[in-house]
């Protein structure tokens, strides 16, 4: 059995992640930590199907010594404070937060607003979207793997298998997240009364997930850039990215058939057929991402392709791929607990 630990479980994708992991085979929950819930009974403060024994630690490294792995479900500027003593000891690490994404510790600086603890373990981390080509066997290897941005997770789904063929040109997405994906804490656009029924853009210029999606990107092809609206919609868990872009060539299925063969073998990501419009309830609490391709032609007589991809934001877009990456780590199957 796994012995895992959990910094940071009384979050959205800490409960997540504990849910998930609660029905794991191979897993014995072994310790969970939490700043607000310190002491408390973890089945006072979860209501799972699966109970969980136990009280809520203390998020400190003395609390986690005996796992196998640890997950950090937590605010950004955590993890790096803490990662180092735990890889010291050889217990892998899986950072859910971004504090791991980058590998600049000046971007890091510029994007967060604060000086990052750990920049040596900014090259030493593996990008953590399993599906991206040549990436499990870096992750099988990986003792620290940075977890994949919600967003970050969608577009870049939507966009590898022809990213090397793209034209250069700026792609443009118009994303939209439930509103789980700015995590548990009393910001008002988040209640009821403000959330419901209502939709808006935000971080429009400054979204943290811009400069992680440009560098895998650009990682490619250099002569990519990224031009990206995140929205806010009522619905509680989901994201649903449309992306645009120019390619070479626009014969849509065999466009299908590139996707189609770049995720072969991959469990997780389905290709639409022909017409077929997936909808966030396809994925929601699924580590599924759906993908559908359209040919849009303007009044110009050019051809875009037009790419919806769609996540549930606390499973594939976080806790979920967590599972799945400590699958991959630990020579699992990579789909046990998840479907």
């Amino acid at each position: 059995m796994i012995s895992v630990g959990i910094v940071g479980a009384s979050g959205y994708t800490g409960e997540e992640l504990a849910r998930l992991l609660a029905n794991h085979p191979n897993v014995k929950l072994k310790s969970l930590t939490s700043k607000t819930h310190e002491g408390k009974e973890i089945n006072a403060i979860f209501k799972l199907d699966e109970k969980i024994p136990g009280k809520f630690k203390s998020p400190q490294v003395e609390n986690l010594n005996d796992c196998d792995i640890v997950f950090f479900a937590t605010p950004n500027g955590v993890a790096m404070n803490m990662a180092n003593a735990l890889i010291e000891q050889g217990i892998k690490v899986i950072d859910i937060s971004a504090d791991f994404r980058l590998t600049s510790a000046e971007q890091f600086t510029e994007w967060y607003e604060m000086k990052h603890s750990s920049p040596d373990l900014l090259h030493e981390s593996v990008y953590g979207l399993p599906e991206m080509r040549g990436q499990r066997e870096k992750i099988q290897h990986a003792q620290l793997v940075a977890n994949p941005g919600c967003y970050p997770t969608s577009i870049l789904l939507g966009v590898l298998p022809i990213i090397e063929s793209l034209p250069e040109q700026t792609i443009i997405v118009d994303a939209k997240s439930g509103i789980s994906g700015a995590g548990r804490n009393l910001n008002s656009k988040k209640l009821f009364n403000q959330g419901e029924e209502n939709f808006q853009a935000y971080a429009v210029k400054n979204h943290r997930h811009y400069p992680e999606t440009l560098n895998i990107l650009q990682n490619y092809q250099s002569n990519l850039d990224l031009l990206f609206v995140p929205h806010l919609s009522s619905m509680y868990r989901g994201i649903f990215s449309t992306i645009y872009m120019h390619t070479k060539n626009i014969d849509i299925e065999e466009i299908r058939e590139t996707f189609q063969n770049y995720y072969n073998g991959s469990e997780f990501v389905k290709i639409a057929d022909d017409g077929e419009f997936p909808r966030i309830s396809d994925v929601s609490n699924s580590n599924k991402c759906r993908i559908a391709l359209n040919e849009v032609r303007n009044s110009y007589g050019k051809t875009n392709l037009v790419v919806f991809s769609l996540v549930d934001n606390l499973v594939k877009g976080a806790s979920g791929q967590a599972v799945q990456n400590m699958n991959i780590m630990f020579n699992l199957d990579e789909k046990l607990g998840l479907i």
